[in-house]
């Protein structure tokens, strides 16, 4: 069995650098948004929301890095599979890269909320919300949807290829749907009031790249690039091949 570790374990830390960066992100800006009275929350705190949106920043690298590094790996069995990875990843980048911006310009909108008349706080409330509504969309759409087809199309190139366990590869394969579900439910706010079903849904599928990212750091990928002929078997048989030669003359 042959290992390829070095590849594999940046892809792996670059995992885990994603997730970190992702749940810090939401515990940082926790704090800020989702108040009755955004934008003075945001006024308060604009230190939490920038802190927040720079953790996503680095999510985005980490999630782009990813799709680098995977792309000639997973393109060594199947340029398709490798294509539909990397682009499902640049469209979850994307999306998550608006809500970002989203979320950034609430903090130059809270400026206004003390030199604002009535007319003027009223408008800013309603574009504050529209913007947060949009921070969360995309958050739903490309965090946990889009990240899900990417994570199908990345799970079952393992699969297909035993680059890593199968028993791994069929984990991450059982939760894709779950986290599809999750954020097409909470778009819509189907499960608004019920936490710990949307907590539920998510963490198969998250439990299961981390276990499998500190499987790559450890282990590495499983017979990647076999179709490859071995240096050692070519020149043993360049040397039975000159032996058979010597013989017939």
């Amino acid at each position: 069995m042959r290992y390829f570790r070095e590849p594999a374990q940046r892809i792996g830390w670059l995992f885990i650098v994603a997730t970190a960066a992702g749940v810090l992100s939401v515990v940082t800006m926790a704090s800020t948004l989702g108040e009755d009275d955004l934008l003075a929350a945001v006024e308060r705190d604009q230190g939490s929301l920038i802190v927040g949106n720079m953790l996503v920043f680095v999510m985005l690298v980490a999630m782009v890095g990813t799709a680098v590094l995977l792309a000639p790996v997973l393109g060594r069995h199947s340029r398709t599979l490798s294509l539909g990875y990397v682009l499902a990843r640049a469209f979850e980048v994307v999306t998550i890269a608006i809500g970002l911006v989203a979320a950034l310009l609430l903090v130059p909108l809270s400026w206004t909320v003390a030199s604002a008349d009535r007319d003027e706080l009223a408008a800013s409330n309603v574009l504050a919300d529209t913007l947060e509504t949009a921070s969360d969309w995309t958050g739903y759409l490309g965090a946990q949807m889009v990240f899900s087809i990417s994570a199908l199309v990345l799970n079952w190139a393992f699969y297909r290829y035993a680059m890593v366990p199968r028993w791994l590869s069929v984990w991450g394969l059982v939760g894709v749907p779950l986290m599809f579900a999750s954020g097409f439910l909470m778009m819509f706010e189907s499960l608004e009031s019920n936490a710990t079903t949307v907590n539920l849904l998510v963490v198969p599928l998250a439990v299961q790249e981390m276990v499998m990212a500190v499987w790559l750091i450890v282990k590495g990928f499983d017979d990647v690039g076999d179709d490859e002929p071995d240096v050692g078997d070519a020149r043993r048989a360049e040397r039975m091949i000159d032996a058979a030669v010597a013989r017939s003359s």
